[in-house]
């Protein structure tokens, strides 16, 4: 077996330790008497409905406009965007056309206190402002400029058939865009709804009679959901509250405290469990169970920039519980295959190096078809769905909350309970005091 530094156990597990206690602690500061987050914790997740309650608003143009049900369809598409944008996945939307209402329901966010409705409304309720932003980022023109957005089919003969985004520019709109375009010719031109982007088309030609198209890899429904976003920004009035209400949670904050200590002990005797078993990997293995779950839980609170915040529901938490238990299975393999391997007559290295060698193949199979199921959940339930009309969107917060958190925890477990795991033992076996066979699964001699 190619040894690995001794120290590099110490290095990988005080680190794992330090990622853990910030992940689930969240790194805060004060300036003045103002306390700032630098580091999302749990304390800091956004709990769905199921467990926190939140509100049920009903929105209604202002000055009791006529809308058309392309323009509430618009105003439905920037309410939906700008929750999805907030990290709020636990939300149900419907657009009553025959009153022209669309009725919300969505959490409370994870820093109120007040528990006010109207206050939470206003998260929601503003007009969106969408703006046109050149490669260095600065706006060059803004939604007012924009007549009218349509989903297409490209009827040229260069990209025929193919499904495009049609923009008509009112006159004012036509010459910045005339002025856009020449300026920045085959460069891409942002277009964001608040800070949200929802396309980056390049500039391919000088357009200057006010008609413009954005072109990409749309089908049908992509293609009519951008436009109806567009459209949304551009919307000649805003939205305002017609109602409101508090929605009881259905466990509430003591349910949920009660799961933390089920958590907190049933993880104590898991651990419990691994040391007594399997000894030194069982010690090793409870560390990378840590920063498994610390990893998860990291995915879930927003600290990796690359990552939203999300809405976490009484499914997540499952989703969660299912990825430990992937977790633990994934370390008793490798520890059962190293004391076959000492059975075999193997040496302590080589029991070390065979054991992890053989249970790779078993640990992955079981953890990829756990990997397509939480895709297909998701793809399926997500904010963007694909068969919401057959499922209706009343279920997708709550089983896409399964799936993402189901595959947050199985890649964390990929990366702590499989290579960091591994990684750690080969260096902790070279550690003088330690290298006993029966430490590490073999038999007492």
């Amino acid at each position: 077996m190619k040894r690995i530094s001794k120290p590099v156990f110490f290095i990988v597990a005080i680190l794992i330790i330090a990622f853990a206690f910030t992940a689930f602690a969240g790194i805060k500061y004060y300036e003045g008497d103002i306390q700032k987050t630098a580091v999302k914790g749990i304390s800091d997740i956004r709990w769905g409905i199921d467990i926190r309650g939140g509100v049920e608003a009903t929105f209604k143009p202002a000055e009791d406009i006529d809308a058309t049900d392309e323009q509430l369809d618009s105003a439905k598409s920037i309410i939906e965007t700008r929750m999805v944008s907030n990290g709020i996945t636990d939300y149900e939307i419907y657009a009553d056309y025959g009153s022209d209402r669309i009725i919300v329901r969505f959490p409370w966010k994870e820093d109120d206190t007040t528990f006010d409705p109207v206050s939470a409304v206003n998260e929601l309720a503003a007009t969106a402002k969408l703006t046109f932003r050149n490669p260095s980022g600065e706006t060059v023109m803004d939604g007012s400029a924009v007549e009218k957005a349509t989903a297409g089919i490209d009827q040229s003969q260069k990209s025929a058939g193919q499904y495009i985004v049609q923009l008509e520019l009112n006159s004012e709109g036509a010459q910045t865009f005339a002025d856009i375009t020449t300026q920045y010719l085959n460069q891409q031109i942002g277009i964001y709804m608040d800070e949200t982007q929802l396309s980056n088309p390049t500039v391919q030609s000088v357009i200057s009679d006010g008609h413009a198209q954005i072109t990409g890899n749309f089908d049908a429904e992509s293609a009519t959901k951008l436009a109806n976003q567009i459209n949304g920004g551009a919307l000649p009035f805003s939205l305002e509250a017609a109602s409101y209400s508090g929605i009881s949670p259905t466990l509430g904050q003591n349910s949920l405290t009660a799961m933390g200590y089920a958590g907190i002990i049933a993880f104590a005797l898991i651990a419990l469990f691994m040391i007594i078993k399997y000894r030194v990997p069982g010690f090793v293995a409870v560390i990378a169970l840590v920063g498994q779950m610390a990893l998860a839980v990291a995915a879930i609170t927003r600290y990796f920039g690359a990552f939203n915040s999300f809405t976490m529901t009484l499914p997540g938490i499952a989703g969660l519980i299912l990825s430990v238990g992937m977790g633990v299975d994934a370390n008793i393999i490798t520890a059962e295959r190293i004391k076959e391997e000492f059975r075999a007559g193997k040496t302590l290295d080589s029991a070390i190096e065979k054991g992890t060698k053989n249970s790779l193949t078993a640990i992955i199979d079981g953890n990829m078809t756990i990997v397509i199921v939480s895709v297909i959940l998701m793809l399926v339930f997500g904010p963007s769905n694909i068969l919401s009309w057959i499922f209706g969107e009343s279920t997708t917060g709550t089983i896409y909350a399964f799936g993402y958190t189901l595959l947050m925890g199985v890649i964390s477990n990929f990366i702590m309970g499989v290579w960091l795991s591994r990684v750690m033992l080969k260096s902790i076996s070279g550690v003088k005091f330690l290298r006993k066979e029966w430490l590490f699964g073999g038999a007492r001699k």
